[in-house]
């Protein structure tokens, strides 16, 4: 099972329309972000737009392969010359990762193509329910030859500052990203000449690394954290914007989401910790790790920020509870084993996004999120985004699926399989909040 299906697929389909040349690059020579506009993955108006599109213009493939040592089969100006064209490509698609529900469509200039969903929704949930202490969901292998990466922070400076804090926090969040990826993190002892070195260090701390630096020498910089109006550095302390953020994150429960007496409930300092510390790390990352951040103060910032994230993750665990009482009652029998679930029943356009555009994603997420390391980047900003679009479309689901529906033979196919997808979905927003260390939450 490949760490990234997305990857194993898009060579499926560079393999069926093009051939290497003596001068290809290691494949897979660029992933799909990096094929221009050859190749595109779509997540949203799926039943409209398909699941992917490719380009049907032979040229612009030509321009790419000839860049990158690939030969294209087609020497015609079409991608897909005629229709025995189109009919071979979905023959062969039969033995892919994923195979072709039907021949692409032509729209425009693109063509449409749309996968059969059973098998992919069937890989996908079982991929991420297989997570466990020493396999995680798009992390990748790692061997005695695996490239070596040794991570320091510089001089982290007094954390109770918050540029200090988020330099910390970027630190912590590339460490973990590091467990999914192909780079073995050594200690500093331990590296060799082949080791890539990442400093990670504040912006305003650049004049602390050496001038002469090896070549496999990285700097990440964290940006500076600005006050909303002056856009001066901030002298709050983490400790009082932690404690600012929590009363935020109170008031806005109570007033959106219906918490009420909650300092009667024993778990009532928990709650406002994680909720304050999760709306700091928003804060903190929903810009480039490298630009300024800007604290919020009166409650302000994006309506769709820690809370709605957090409340979703309740949902989550609510509903999985929810069942399990009604097991335990007697309502519900016991959740079958996955192998006897019919997922036809998820085969619906918002099942469809859920899976298709986001479960199916995740492994493409964090190896976009270290893209750039080697340039002194990483894309945190991408994982924050990420969260609060699959919340988003979670709690759309959540609106017009009725999922604990009524004990009826003929229903409960359709509850088992939801209740497989919400496994999943828990799972894989757990693990994305895990990279940014934002714990989640049983209840608000």
């Amino acid at each position: 099972m490949s760490h990234n299906p997305i990857t194993q697929l898009t060579q499926q389909l560079f393999d069926f329309f093009t051939i290497a040349g003596d001068d290809i690059i290691e494949w897979p020579c660029k992933r799909f972000q990096r094929c221009g506009d050859l190749v595109r993955y779509n997540s949203d108006n799926l039943g409209i737009q398909g699941d992917i599109s490719i380009a049907a213009d032979g040229k612009n493939w030509f321009k790419y392969c000839n860049n990158r040592g690939l030969i294209l089969r087609s020497e015609s100006d079409a991608l897909l010359l005629d229709e025995s064209a189109i009919a071979e490509l979905v023959k062969q698609a039969e033995n892919w990762l994923f195979p072709l529900a039907k021949q692409p469509e032509l729209r425009k200039d693109r063509y449409t193509l749309r996968l059969q969903r059973r098998p992919l929704i069937a890989y996908v949930i079982n991929a991420v329910l297989k997570t466990g202490e020493h396999e995680r969901y798009g992390e990748q292998c790692k061997h005695d030859k695996s490239p070596t990466l040794c991570l320091e922070l510089v001089n982290g400076g007094n954390e109770n500052e918050l540029r200090h804090y988020r330099t910390r926090q970027l630190h912590d969040i590339i460490r973990r990203l590091l467990v999914y990826s192909k780079w073995r993190v050594v200690a500093p002892k331990d590296k060799n000449v082949n080791t890539l070195c990442v400093h990670v260090q504040s912006a305003c701390q650049t004049n602390l690394m050496p001038q002469s630096r090896r070549p496999l020498d990285v700097r990440v910089l964290s940006g500076v954290v600005l006050e909303p109006h002056k856009k001066s550095a901030t002298t709050m302390t983490t400790s009082n914007y932690l404690a600012l953020r929590s009363n935020d994150m109170l008031l806005m429960a109570m007033h959106r989401h219906g918490l009420r007496d909650c300092t009667k409930d024993r778990n009532y300092d928990e709650l406002l910790q994680r909720l304050g510390a999760a709306a700091v790390i928003v804060d903190l990352f929903e810009v480039r790790h490298s630009s300024p951040a800007t604290v919020v103060r009166s409650g302000l910032g994006c309506s769709k920020g820690a809370p709605y994230m957090l409340y979703n993750s309740a949902r989550l665990e609510t509903l999985l509870r929810t069942f399990n009482e009604k097991v335990e009652a007697g309502v519900y029998d016991p959740l079958p084993p996955f192998d006897q679930i019919d997922f036809s029943a998820l085969e619906e356009e918002l099942d469809w996004q859920l899976i298709y555009g986001y479960l199916l994603t995740f492994p493409e997420l964090i190896e976009a999120s270290l893209d750039q390391l080697k340039q002194g980047q990483c894309a945190v900003h991408l994982i924050v985004r990420y969260i609060f679009s699959l919340t988003s479309l979670f709690s759309r689901y959540y609106r017009h699926k009725q999922i604990l529906v009524q004990q009826r033979p003929h229903l409960m196919y359709i509850l088992y399989a939801r209740i497989y997808l919400i496994k999943a979905v828990r799972q894989v927003l757990n693990d994305a909040l895990a990279l940014l260390g934002i714990l989640p939450v049983d209840y608000m």
